[in-house]
């Protein structure tokens, strides 16, 4: 009997890493993720519709990530106050920046050069360059949710206290907002999909995805009850949504394509709160900027030397560790 469960395992998981080496060159598709666990506090790489794997182990709870340049995952520490990069080529963490309130989003600038992280905490959203951690306040005033900028390098989010998407200029000032005679219901997270040009907020407590017009003057509404709460939500900037719903411990991804109002469950990952989609090959060029990150220049760069294929560098990083810790 315990010789038979030895082989089942052992083909089990043969037939999965056959499966993971034929996603990682090119021969089927597959979404590839990177999601905190807001409850276990962990960085997450998972591919769908199947596998979630733990990268990292944050220490205490993150609760916003994003794809820097050269692939470097960047997520924030609510608890803790910072801001960190994580390397997943050589498997280490940096600290970009510690002394924030409730680091609660965070959008790569265009240029790559800087990020911008709502702090709801203090009301504020803060400038950190990456090359040196410098920290500046780019904005100061209402409780700021989700970050985006649109391919032409606009920046908008989710103001909690307007209970709208607003838009605001280089300097930080708000300068344009959905209409104050129809305000959302508790706007959460932010994302903006080139293919429709246009943005969609998730509604924490509403049940529904906002799509709203990049003018700001059109708001329709999409019925999304797949859970009590809806969280992180990106878009593939090709028509297809990924939303996180959450239902107590248990998150589960969906995936939304826009044009069909199509909707597909994907993984079910416990304690998921955001996500980033991890673009294919070793070029960052994020879907809400103009400007692309760079390219990966091989070991002396980041770690890793880009080979071809759809599959991600960052999955190629992890295929070593994937087929003990895969969860189905």
């Amino acid at each position: 009997m315990q010789v038979r469960h030895l082989v089942h395992r052992f083909l089990a998981s043969a037939a999965w890493m056959l499966a993971l080496v034929a996603v990682l060159f090119g021969q089927v598709s597959a979404t590839e993720i990177v999601g905190v666990d807001v409850n276990s506090g962990k960085l997450l790489y998972i591919q769908t519709p199947k596998t979630v794997v733990t990268i990292a182990n944050t220490g205490t709870n993150p609760d916003a990530v994003i794809l820097g340049p050269y692939q470097q995952i960047i997520y924030a520490l609510a608890g803790a106050g910072e801001v960190h990069s994580f390397n997943p080529y050589t498997h280490t963490d940096a600290t970009l920046a510690t002394g924030l309130s409730s680091p609660f989003n965070i959008v790569l600038e265009p240029g790559c050069k800087s990020i911008l992280v709502s702090d709801t905490g203090v009301n504020k959203i803060f400038r950190i360059i990456l090359s040196n951690g410098a920290l500046t306040t780019f904005y100061s005033g209402d409780k700021i949710e989700g970050l985006i900028y649109d391919t032409n390098g606009n920046l908008f989010a989710s103001d909690d206290q307007l209970n709208a998407i607003v838009e605001f200029n280089s300097s930080g000032a708000i300068i344009n907002q959905t209409s104050s005679n129809s305000p959302l219901t508790t706007p959460d997270g932010l994302t903006y999909d080139a293919h429709t040009n246009a943005l969609y907020a998730s509604s924490n407590t509403g049940q529904i995805i906002y799509k709203v017009s990049i003018d700001l003057t059109t708001v329709s509404v999409i019925s999304f009850p797949v859970a009590p709460v809806l969280a992180g939500i990106v878009s593939d900037g090709a028509g297809n949504l990924y939303v996180v719903g959450v239902n107590g411990t248990t998150s589960t991804i969906f995936k939304y394509a826009i044009l069909t109002a199509t909707q597909t469950t994907l993984n079910t990952v416990p304690g998921l709160d955001d996500m980033a989609l991890i673009p294919h090959g070793p070029c960052i060029k994020s879907h809400g900027t103009d400007s692309s990150c760079g390219e990966l220049l091989g070991d002396e760069e980041s770690g890793a030397v880009p080979r071809p294929g759809s599959g991600s560098n960052i999955a190629r990083s992890f295929a070593g560790v994937i087929r003990f810790t895969v969860t189905r």
